[in-house]
């Protein structure tokens, strides 16, 4: 019962960020330009009208309930095939970040815990360190240098790291998108584990000579799963505003790339039709996003509620 109530507050939050969205959007264009006497532009003034921003958002309400596939986007693609084309390009680079970023990350922070005393910590915590030290566009800018680089030497075959229709566009693009989360999901899993090793029930399972890394696993582990899991909106959040950084940066033309193009574009009309300027395919891409990060979090609110203990002091061991 409670998981319900949680996934109806996100559902109801959902709504209001949406609507939210979508208000700011459609709000009117309406400008004031002034001009000095001899005809060149002497300033601006922008005016707002709650009447006009109530009109623009009922009129694209009505657009939407009735025009066919949300209307054309150029002469042979229409605003839904564009957005479902796009979303499912991005999608193949998002949902392995995500997974990625998150497992990997957990395995990471697992290992930058163990090497801690160890001399392999450089490696370990040290790479941590140094990856969310340095700016993300950094490190991407020199792997594609690189790349290219040891191509030009005939160290490697080719790779393609600028593009949109080959299989290594869409690995490149995964990689990219997850260097930042990765490192930051293994940094909680770390200082997750650290806070827990200190517990009652962790002294306990020493003392009945329990091996350390069955410690870890079986119990250190599974407390710290729900502290890491809460991080889902914050990682999930992370990889779709670095989407379109990745796509501009790698001239993938996925949905990120077309948001951008799309914002302040007005709808395509044929000869004879009236001039429309809602932007559809905007809110149709913000719609895509906000449902992946709504999924995203009910998942991580799902697995948070079938794996948190309910004391840790009881754990048996």
């Amino acid at each position: 019962m409670k998981i319900i109530k949680k996934i109806f507050s996100q559902l109801i939050l959902l709504i209001i960020t949406l609507l939210i969205l979508f208000a700011l959007l459609l709000l009117p264009k309406d400008v004031k330009i002034e001009r000095a006497e001899d005809g060149n532009y002497k300033s601006a003034e922008y005016i707002y009208s709650f009447n006009k921003h109530l009109e623009e958002m009922k009129g694209f309400i009505k657009y939407i309930a009735t025009t066919p596939n949300l209307g054309m986007y150029s002469y042979d693609v229409t605003n839904a095939e564009l957005i479902i084309q796009k979303m499912k390009k991005s999608l193949w680079v998002i949902i392995p970040a995500l997974l990625i970023a998150f497992f990997g990350g957990i395995a990471k922070g697992i290992f930058d815990y163990w090497t801690k005393d160890k001399k392999r910590r450089l490696i370990g915590k040290g790479s941590t360190w140094l990856f969310l030290s340095v700016p993300d566009l950094f490190v991407i800018i020199i792997i594609q240098l690189s790349i290219m680089a040891l191509h030009e030497w005939g160290l490697t075959p080719h790779i393609s790291v600028y593009g949109y229709d080959s299989i290594d566009n869409y690995i490149i693009c995964s990689l990219f998108l997850l260097i930042y989360p990765f490192f930051y999901v293994a940094n909680i899993t770390y200082i997750s584990i650290k806070e827990e090793e200190g517990n009652d029930y962790i002294r306990t399972a020493k003392a009945k000579g329990l091996h350390s890394f069955k410690i870890l696993y079986t119990h250190i582990l599974k407390n710290s799963v729900p502290t890491i899991l809460s991080q889902t909106n914050t990682v999930t959040l992370y990889v779709l505003s670095n989407l379109l950084i990745i796509e501009k940066l790698t001239d993938f033309r996925g949905a990120a790339f077309y948001f951008y193009q799309s914002i302040g574009k007005g709808n395509f009309y044929l000869p004879g039709q009236e001039a429309i300027t809602y932007p559809v395919s905007s809110v149709g891409f913000i719609f895509c996003f906000t449902i992946i990060i709504f999924i995203a979090n009910t998942t991580s609110n799902i697995c948070k509620t079938m794996i948190t203990p309910s004391r840790k002091e009881g754990v048996s061991l």
